[in-house]
């Protein structure tokens, strides 16, 4: 079972944040994931939301902003804003990256051609299965997870229409029953957020593959690993 730090273990690092995603590669999450949006000069940046004001308290829009500019903005580190190539380069372990718009699609394109190593490095997720599926198609080998806000019938179908093999849904309507059926047709499953105890056990009795958590440090625990 894969234990993700999901936004850098928001729940004990300010998010997406590089003081975030160094912490936990050194507790010992398998995976960390992160959000990426369009900086004005078309830079991948580690956010998740499209405004500043949530984060930084600037009510500016991500996209109107450069790289070099939201860097110098600090979201509750001392530091600021960081690229995706900024995180991929400061830890070693593999990171998931939500594609929050479609637009984010070739800038991620443009780095894996340039960077092929990262292929198996970067697992892309998106609610937009589009965007993945030319991924997958640009880069055999990549393994994408097709996000969803609900729990359809035919999951496996979902996901292989995707070109997936992995469906990431929110914890709370994940069953065992719901779970062996993607296993069934070759799909696992990754959940996100479930951050206290008795979810995080539900989610391990379920038998799902990977868990996203904002307490990674506790799925840590409750996997029986120790985090350190």
């Amino acid at each position: 079972m894969w234990v993700v730090a999901h936004r850098g273990g928001a729940e004990l690092y300010p998010e997406n944040s590089m003081t975030a995603f160094t912490k936990l590669a050194e507790m010992g999450v398998d995976l960390v994931e992160c959000d990426v949006h369009l900086s004005r000069d078309g830079e991948l940046v580690v956010i998740h939301d499209d405004n500043l004001v949530r984060t930084a308290g600037l009510d500016k829009p991500v996209n109107e902003l450069t790289l070099a500019e939201l860097r110098q903005i600090d979201i509750g580190d001392g530091q600021g804003v960081p690229s995706l190539a900024d995180v991929i380069d400061a830890i070693s372990i593999p990171v998931a990256v939500e594609l929050k718009t479609p637009q984010t699609v070739e800038a991620l394109a443009r780095l894996l051609a340039g960077r092929p190593a990262l292929i198996e490095r970067i697992v892309p997720l998106s609610f937009f299965h589009d965007i993945l599926l030319h991924l997958i198609q640009s880069f055999p080998g990549l393994q994408c997870g097709a996000l969803l806000a609900g729990y359809p019938v035919d999951p496996v179908a979902v996901a292989r229409s995707a070109g997936c093999t992995m469906l990431s849904l929110h914890f709370e309507g994940v069953t065992k029953t719901y779970v062996d059926r993607c296993h069934q047709g070759g799909i696992l499953v990754s959940v996100w957020t479930p951050n206290r105890e008795e979810d995080i056990r539900r989610m391990v009795e379920a038998g799902v593959d990977a868990i996203g958590s904002d307490r990674p440090d506790l799925v840590l625990k409750l996997v029986g690993r120790h985090s350190g």
